[in-house]
């Protein structure tokens, strides 16, 4: 706890210090903690996704942003001291009961976040994807070493610059960073709901309520964590009609995190059609912040895997060697495989709409909770904001949700690209019963309860989900008070095999053959790779002597 809490401070040091100079750059108004942290994570992030396009982010880019970090902090100190003592008012006029909640709840984010993470993209890809970042940048073709390295994420790149590969090898954290803010921000937008009574403080002020699900993300570098918070900052910000360029350079930053984020945009496009004439002095700057996000997502996607679109395959880069074979493409981003997480594979050409929403909403564990919870908030939120919200902007936020369900619905339903706007939705229904304030308080303290009973108790979650990595929870331990548990809930061995010109590590244990732990570079099932010769006729080969020259997929013949 001890080590992940200076590697926050430091982070909080860092993005607030860029986040002002990007304030200033965009000539964005004076703007609090939470909001500043958010722009200056969105700004190193685009510097590090440059960086990665022509070198590793490791301990010489490190030095060039603590440089550039002490010298805009030097010259905006005084912005940097108002944000400060803002930030310190804000603190001391919470009544005692948000404060003790306050303090509670970051601190068993802090625990949380010390503990082994459990989700199973972080063995699959999350941690190598940051290791190759933190050693080579951006590597062609690495997609054709491990299908999934090519889903690197804007939030992977963040938390590369923030792994401090060259000094410790537990730093892993960054998201948990990201509930800390969004923790504060709603204890804030609670004690503000107490001051002015206003409903809208109130839904956002219930965010702690959400924790028994939220937390479950924490420990890992989980793109789905900023999605989540940041998306509930920008429903807030569009509700208050805060400025402009915050709204959409929030909404560029989720997009760049998650391409399933790309509806949010919607509500920045509404602004401008509504309010030309008053934002078009700052749309030049937006534009071409716009157009600079736009082409890193489309390099990163190039390089890593030849498909500027990626996983859209409409368009390769012509002629490059290490462009991910198409065969490949459209089998693992075909229907049926792309709704295999709820349908027996190969299944679903043979069922009828009804069997697959039975499939989707009754026998599916946490996603038929999830599904049914969902429709009730697609049912009941037009009512509610109807009667409760008739001159509010909150139908506006309704209609990217639904077209957030109907997109997913046609390539693939999993509640974790939508789920955030069921939260909303959720807490926007709540908010019309918890009004008296004993009883939200006492309804928060239970949640938080509930929450630390998770984390330091074990708890088989077996009857949820079928995934063995979630059937139970990592639980803290006095050790983790200073050292925080590895990056890894796997305690993988490793075995270096050839594969004609590439020598790779491939774990010896493994549930399924997407593992890859945190092995040496480079890291793959080598079970993986026979999948791929059978089935596909191809091999990942290395394009030069150097892992930084990328990976091509060689054709290969297998006898039957």
């Amino acid at each position: 706890m001890v080590l992940i809490l200076l590697s926050w401070l430091y982070i909080l040091f860092t993005s607030l210090t860029y986040g002002i100079g990007f304030s200033k750059l965009f000539r964005i108004p004076s703007i609090d903690v939470v909001i500043t942290s958010i722009l200056g994570l969105f700004s190193i992030t685009i510097v590090a996704s440059i960086w990665a396009v022509f070198g590793p982010i490791n301990i010489a880019f490190h030095s060039v942003l603590l440089f550039f970090t002490l010298l805009l902090a030097f010259w905006n100190k005084s912005h940097f001291l108002d944000i400060f003592q803002k930030t310190k008012s804000f603190f001391i006029a919470f009544p005692i009961a948000i404060k003790m909640l306050l303090l509670f709840s970051s601190l068993l984010i802090l625990a949380q976040s010390a503990t082994s993470p459990f989700i199973i993209d972080n063995e699959t890809y999350y941690i190598q994807t940051i290791k190759w970042l933190n050693e080579y940048g951006f590597v062609p073709g690495l997609a054709n070493l491990h299908l999934f390295f090519g889903q690197t994420s804007g939030w992977h790149i963040t938390q590369s610059v923030y792994s401090f590969s060259f000094l410790y090898d537990r730093f892993n954290d960054l998201s948990g960073f990201c509930l800390l803010i969004g923790n504060y921000w709603a204890f804030e937008k609670l004690h503000s709901y107490f001051v002015t009574k206003n409903k809208i403080e109130l839904v956002f002020g219930l965010l702690p309520i959400t924790y028994v699900f939220l937390f479950q993300f924490v420990n890992a570098p989980s793109p789905d964590v900023p999605v989540y918070i940041f998306g509930l900052i920008l429903f807030w910000l569009y509700l208050e009609n805060e400025n402009f360029a915050i709204i959409t350079s929030v909404a560029l930053f989720l997009v760049f995190i998650k391409i399933t984020a790309v509806v949010l945009l919607i509500l920045p496009i509404l602004l401008v059609i509504k309010n030309y004439d008053v934002i078009k002095k700052q749309l030049n700057r937006i534009v071409l912040l716009s157009v600079l996000v736009f082409v890193l997502y489309i390099i990163k996607n190039a390089i890593l895997t030849g498909y500027p679109f990626f996983p859209m395959t409409f368009i390769s880069l012509p002629n490059a060697s290490f462009t991910v074979p198409k065969a490949i493409m459209d089998f693992f981003f075909s229907q049926r495989m792309m709704h295999s997480f709820y349908i027996p594979f190969g299944s679903i050409e043979n069922l009828t709409l009804t069997d697959i929403l039975q499939y989707y909403f009754f026998r599916n564990g946490i996603n038929s909770i999830i599904g049914i919870a969902t429709i009730v908030m697609v049912i009941a939120s037009p009512i509610v904001i109807y009667k409760r919200y008739p001159k509010q902007t909150i139908s506006n936020i309704y209609f990217v949700f639904i077209t957030l369900l109907i997109l997913v619905t046609f390539s693939s339903p999993q509640y974790r690209f939508y789920v955030y706007f069921t939260i909303f939705f959720g807490l926007l229904l709540l908010s019309l019963v918890l009004i008296n304030r004993k009883i939200i308080l006492i309804s928060i303290g239970l949640s938080l309860a509930l929450v630390a009973l998770l984390i330091f108790i074990p708890i088989s979650f077996a009857g949820l989900t079928n995934n063995t990595s979630l059937a139970s929870n990592s639980t803290f331990s006095i050790k983790n008070t200073l050292v925080p548990e590895p990056n890894t809930k796997g305690n993988q061995k490793y075995v270096l095999l050839p594969k004609e010109n590439l020598d790779y590590y491939s774990p010896t244990h493994y549930p399924f053959f997407w593992i890859t732990g945190n092995g040496d570079l480079p890291c793959v099932n080598t079970e993986q790779l026979r999948y791929f010769e059978t089935n596909f006729k191809v091999i990942p080969q290395q394009r030069g002597a150097s892992l930084k020259d990328g990976f091509y997929a060689k054709k290969v013949t297998t006898n039957d």
